[in-house]
């Protein structure tokens, strides 16, 4: 800071951009039960730059809204945010990168986009990010990140949740990908899944006490020992090792490989220990007309003591309408991506009229999970007897430069098993959304 003080003083670069999203959507999903939504957002970002190593970025979000107008969406109350809020700076005489703030920091991206362990598509964290070349080929990046806390700077409780990982990014011609690994201290300071588990057990919080089902422990093992979107549900320590990569040796082939295996151990009497694993492919062949996909995942399931699945925060972005690869702000996303195993094949980038795209995929996924979990209806776990096809065409029309309108339609083939049936799990499931998205 005393170097600092001594430099002269520069005017500061600004620069306005944002984007806008509004989304009308219907459907109906495996129940039966139909549902339509309405909903916008407005994401403004100011980049603040004295120079090329120091600049500051602001990123303020208008919630999205629905027909409900509750109070965290547009109705009463405050519908605005700082979602982001980082600098950037790097270390004098060096070629180290530093990002500290909050900002949309993760591991590296899996071969289906983002990474369901820690992903940067999805939300904002509070972190520091340092990146450092080491040689032309090979390049370290180091993570802290702030998962969760309890009672706003959490200084007297200390009921935090914490992430640390290394990544080591490589780089040669036709091949790039990176190793990681991570470790996180994850503190019991979720209410909402320590009610779950005393109402549906009858367990107290050292899991003495009441006589549950297989069904009923297991799920209250699940709510606890993962952790979705930065909220953690169970004390203890968690580690993940993993590597992404991209092969482009015989272009215009490509092929995207990732796996990753997490293990979680409870610091609680009453709380389980887990681990679990995926792996990912998708290959792609640009041809003339569009890009041909073919891939594929597994992701490890619930075994009959309530292990056997990786613990994530991330998201997945398998698919555009049960998984998270969509665009429209009303999608329910309605699957959890570990527990499933699937084969998609596709078309990508086709285009008869100027200014028009479409990409179609077929997804084939059958749980992996020893007995699925219905209670939670469509967005509970997927059994080993348990089969879904889902059929996606997504449409963009770039209206102006700035402006595009993407049509979303799926429909899913329901091939659940009897279990299912019983729960009321019968129907096909099927989806339309229209977001309107501009970019400035």
């Amino acid at each position: 800071m005393v170097v600092a003080s001594t430099a002269p003083a520069n005017a500061v670069d600004v620069k306005v951009s944002g984007e806008y999203r509004h989304s009308f959507s219907t459907g109906s999903d495996f129940l039966g039960n139909n549902a339509e939504d309405f909903r916008h957002r407005m994401r403004l970002n100011l980049a603040l730059a004295a120079s090329e190593n120091l600049s500051a970025f602001v990123q303020f979000q208008l919630n999205h809204g629905n027909q409900y107008g509750s109070a965290d969406k547009h109705g009463t109350g405050s519908n605005i945010q700082t979602r982001q809020l980082y600098l950037d700076w790097v270390v004098p005489t060096t070629a180290i990168k530093v990002r500290m703030g909050r900002h949309q920091l993760g591991l590296p991206e899996e071969a289906f986009g983002s990474n369901s362990i820690l992903g940067a598509g999805f939300g904002a964290r509070d972190g520091i990010v340092v990146t450092a070349p080491v040689t032309d080929w090979l390049g370290l990046t180091g993570i802290w990140a702030r998962l969760a806390t309890d009672g706003g700077t959490d200084l007297d409780t200390n009921n935090t949740d914490d992430m640390f990982a290394l990544a080591a990014n490589l780089k040669f011609e036709g091949f790039s990908g990176a190793v990681y690994a991570a470790y996180a201290t994850l503190d019991d300071n979720s209410k909402t899944t320590s009610y779950a588990l005393d109402k549906v057990t009858g367990l107290d919080e050292d899991g003495n006490g009441g006589v549950a089902t297989y069904k009923e422990v297991a799920t209250a093992r699940y709510a606890r020992n993962t952790w979705n979107d930065g909220r953690p549900g169970a004390e203890g320590d968690a580690y993940w090792v993993g590597f992404t990569s991209t092969f482009s040796f015989f272009d215009p082939f490509t092929l995207k490989l990732s796996a990753a295996y997490g293990e979680f151990n409870a610091a609680n009497k009453g709380d389980e220990n887990a681990n679990g694993w995926n792996v990912q492919a998708k290959g792609s062949y640009a041809l003339p007309f569009g890009t041909a996909v073919l891939g594929g995942w597994y992701f490890s399931g619930m075994d009959e003591d309530g292990k056997g699945y990786m613990p994530n925060a991330g998201y997945f972005a398998g698919t555009n309408h049960l998984y998270d690869g969509y665009v429209s702000l009303t999608n329910p996303s309605q699957t959890n991506n570990f527990g499933t195993w699937a084969v998609q094949a596709g078309i990508e980038g086709v285009s008869f009229l100027e200014n028009l795209t479409h990409d179609f995929h077929v997804t084939y996924m059958e749980g992996t999970n020893e007995e699925g979990d219905y209670t939670a209806g469509w967005t509970g776990k997927m059994g080993e007897d348990d089969a879904a096809v889902e059929f996606t065409l997504n449409n963009v029309y770039k209206i102006y430069k700035n402006l595009a309108a993407h049509l979303e339609l799926a429909y899913v083939i329901n091939d659940y098993s009897d279990k299912a049936e019983d729960a009321g799990l019968t129907e096909d499931d099927w989806y339309a959304s229209l977001t309107f998205q501009y970019k400035f």
